[in-house]
């Protein structure tokens, strides 16, 4: 028996599951959380616990994740998420920015820029359709219902596979299933006709039976009592677990140190300021008692989750353990926290990767 001694201030837990070798294992995650201000700086709450299944903000089947599983077994590189709201600061815009840049340790930058409309349909003229007189910008989740997809309501199979909660997709020129554009979109390609069919635009986490995931997934194992329970095959991708889109996945595990720059995320700051955030460098001391014998652990933090609306950061750690489910013997897995010095900000205000998103 496996058991877990956290003598951390953190929220953590071991989880059965499957190596990417379809091997049993358990998992070790924990989870660092904090609340930023609005000058980034850190304080920690240890109250935000693990979320340990996917839950939808209404039907699973119509609705997108308000919160995704963080006790996957593995993941590839690591990955960003963010919950939040699009608001704007004034009445009258037709059209708003929301971004969130990333500035490594190695100077490297990323950035993404989400652009929030107000209501928009397609009008006909005699050859095509263009955008008809667009709405004001109202206060909205970034969620996948405001952005690109959706699906036949009378064909089961006539589905947008990406986003089929979403809003603007057409399968049919000649009659259109919506005359609306997504609220939420993407750029440099923002829609023009209302055949396009653009990568759905979040910061969210994405369903398991959406696309690209299902692939990343492959198919189900036949039997997966004769591969020892484990319900996907050597066709599962590295990043088979990854819930990010793709574009916010990233080679390495963040290390400490890289700084976060989130723009017009926050009600109560100027749209034209950004928050920026150092994410703390962490030592934890992970290890396993056997036997009288301790074997260090050595796990990674893969995922960053942001809830711009509740002014959280949350920084998760994993490690596999090989572990079968049915090994009676006796072991610990002990977390120790040895950091206790003032967490960090960025003093220093280094420059944003640059937010527009032209």
């Amino acid at each position: 028996m496996l058991e877990l001694q956290n003598n951390s201030a953190w929220q953590a837990g071991l989880y059965p599951g499957y190596s990417h070798k379809l091997e049993q294992q358990m998992t070790a995650v924990f989870k660092v959380s904090y609340r930023f201000d609005n000058q980034g700086k850190l304080t920690p709450d240890n109250e935000i616990e693990i979320v340990d299944t996917d839950e939808h903000s209404g039907d699973s089947l119509t609705s997108s994740l308000k919160a995704a599983s963080e006790i996957a077994p593995f993941k590839q590189g690591s990955e960003l998420y963010l919950y939040g709201t699009a608001k704007p600061e004034r009445e009258g815009l037709v059209a708003m920015e929301v971004g969130i840049g990333i500035l490594f340790t190695d100077k490297k930058q990323w950035k993404k820029v989400l652009r929030v409309f107000g209501t928009r349909k397609w009008k006909k003229t005699m050859v095509n359709y263009i955008h008809d007189e667009p709405g004001s910008v109202e206060e909205i989740p970034l969620s996948y219902e405001y952005a690109f997809g959706g699906a036949h309501e009378d064909d089961a199979d006539d589905v947008f596979e990406a986003n089929p909660i979403g809003i603007g997709y057409n399968s049919d020129q000649r009659n259109l299933l919506s005359d609306e554009l997504p609220r939420i979109e993407v750029g440099p390609d923002f829609m023009m006709t209302p055949m396009q069919k653009p990568v759905p635009a979040g910061f969210a986490p994405l369903p398991v039976f959406w696309e690209p995931r299902v692939s990343d997934i492959g198919p189900p194992a036949e039997d997966d009592i004769e591969q020892g329970g484990c319900p996907y095959t050597k066709a599962a991708k590295k990043c088979c677990h990854n819930v990010a889109p793709y574009d916010q996945r990233f080679k390495k595990p963040f290390q400490g140190g890289e700084v976060l720059h989130l723009r017009a995320l926050a009600t109560d700051i100027s749209h034209k300021q950004t928050i920026q955030i150092v994410v703390p460098e962490l030592h934890p001391e992970l290890y396993m008692i056997m036997n009288n014998e301790v074997e260090t652990l050595s796990p990674v933090c893969d995922t960053i989750v942001i809830n711009s609306d509740e002014k959280t950061l949350s920084m998760i750690f994993r490690a596999g353990i090989s572990w079968r489910k049915t090994d009676r013997r006796k072991a610990w897995v002990v977390l120790k926290d040895l950091d206790c010095a003032e967490l960090p900000y960025d003093k220093e205000g280094r420059d944003a990767p640059r937010m527009a998103s032209n």
